[in-house]
């Protein structure tokens, strides 16, 4: 690679100049990480939560950036709100190109103790919500010839991330699962598919996770040989990748951001 020219064309496959992109779960602090980074990389963002006060805020918060960076409402557990959301982003001149199916939820209980109540509302979030949001979205992405998205998994879908996951890693093993087959089936219609599987990462999320620095510490002594816990721009880097031509030729594959946890496992 040589010359101005060459670099200038190198810088562009990372741009995402032109594109829209949808981040579900968008209010929180992965998915308000993962929305910067797009906008950053030149894209329009649309923040998409359950909760309109929240993507009021998370709007406001991202803009004051610098960001171009839009709300939208969504149950990604009901398709029919689903629907109603992609509608009224079409209606808006919104429909995204690229989606950051981000929105999941992170019940932590005993396998022996584990309510029912649980078990639906982790699987309706992670897997359904999943699901339903990039179906939306790839009737929409072949329309117009193609799109990526980027799916959320977790650590806990390749090894056992902790004594009380079972129905939340579970959860995120099938995001992998799926992951690969949506990408298999929509390649023919120019859709990309991948995921990204973060290792424990400092949000409101994991909280119950890393209650105290003596805790943290022996997950870190004893999982992860980076040496430390992750943190939301911890995803930045790679969110913009996927969604790049730069990842032009990748599709089907689940990331792990663990700080090398796997490896360690």
């Amino acid at each position: 690679m040589t010359g101005t020219a060459s670099v200038a064309a190198f810088a562009q496959r990372f741009s995402l100049a032109g594109e829209v992109g949808l981040v579900t779960g968008g209010a929180g602090g992965l998915g308000m990480a993962q929305a910067g980074a797009l906008a950053a990389a030149g894209a329009t963002v649309v923040l998409a939560d359950v909760s309109a006060e929240r993507v009021a805020h998370s709007v406001v918060s991202l803009t004051a950036d610098g960001c171009v960076v839009h709300g939208v409402t969504m149950n990604v557990t009901d398709a029919a709100d689903v629907g109603r959301a992609f509608g009224e982003l079409a209606e808006r001149g919104l429909s995204p190109s690229i989606l950051v199916n981000n929105a999941g939820v992170s019940l932590r209980n005993s396998a022996i103790e584990a309510t029912e109540e649980e078990f639906d509302l982790t699987f309706d979030v992670n897997v359904k919500g999943t699901f339903l949001v990039a179906q939306a979205a790839a009737r929409a992405m072949r329309e117009r010839g193609g799109g990526v998205i980027v799916n959320l998994a977790s650590i806990g879908g390749h090894v056992v991330d902790g004594p009380r996951s079972s129905v939340y890693d579970a959860s995120k093993a099938a995001v992998v699962q799926l992951t690969k087959n949506l990408a298999y089936e929509w390649a023919k219609y120019g859709i990309r598919v991948n995921g990204i599987s973060p290792g424990y990462m400092r949000t409101a999320m994991t909280a119950t996770l890393l209650p105290d620095a003596a805790e943290e510490q022996s997950i870190i002594d004893t999982h992860i040989p980076l040496g430390r816990i992750g943190a939301p721009a911890d995803l930045e880097g790679l969110v913009v990748f996927l969604c790049s031509s730069a990842s032009s030729y990748i599709t089907g594959h689940t990331v792990l951001v663990d700080g090398g946890w796997l490896v360690a496992f």
